[in-house]
């Protein structure tokens, strides 16, 4: 196989020059290639039971009286100013009418509720009372309406067969007879 050539003029010109020009470069390379480094050093991980390891360097703690916190879930009437060091209790105000006007206050609005559900217990009453008499009296209206209607239809009749009773037994006697006759079938064999 022939030698392919190459299709830029200065790309083998270039390769002779630059080994003239630049010999720093390539002698660089060469002493790179042929010095060898010194392996690296491992590094070893101490054991986890040193003493070192184990040693905890002490924090100070600060004690609830040095840090001066409030403490939770405590709750303390308005007026009740406690007094560091003393022991909680269950001490409240001195101010006798004070408490009695809040509890009259907090009584007070109870019964108001309790007043005004049995309110509206008398107007739920007062309004299924009213429902019920409208009920009823639509039910007598109606009661009216239809024996009015049953008088009318027996006046109706009344005024038609008044006069002619004997007329309207003949009248139901041969309607008997022919729907007797249109009951009977005859049937033939052949």
């Amino acid at each position: 196989m022939a030698p392919n050539k190459p299709s830029v003029k200065g790309k083998s010109s270039s390769k002779g020059d630059s080994g003239k020009s630049k010999p720093l470069s390539s002698a660089s390379k060469v002493s790179k290639k042929n010095a060898k480094r010194p392996p690296p050093k491992e590094v070893k991980s101490k054991a986890r039971t040193e003493s070192s390891l184990l040693k905890k360097t002490k924090k100070r703690e600060y004690t609830e009286e040095e840090l001066d916190l409030p403490k939770l879930n405590m709750i303390t009437p308005v007026g009740v100013v406690k007094p560091k060091g003393k022991k909680k209790g269950k001490v409240f105000v001195d101010d006798q009418e004070g408490m009695m006007t809040i509890l009259a206050m907090v009584n007070a609005e109870q019964e108001g509720h309790i007043e005004s559900k049995l309110q509206k217990a008398r107007q739920l009453e007062e309004i299924r009372e009213a429902k019920r008499k409208e009920a009823e009296a639509r039910h007598a209206e109606k009661k009216n309406k239809l024996e009015e209607a049953k008088q009318s239809i027996r006046q109706k009749r009344k005024r038609k067969s008044g006069g002619n009773e004997d007329s309207k037994a003949d009248a139901s006697a041969p309607k008997s007879d022919s729907k007797s006759k249109g009951k009977r079938k005859s049937v033939s064999f052949a």
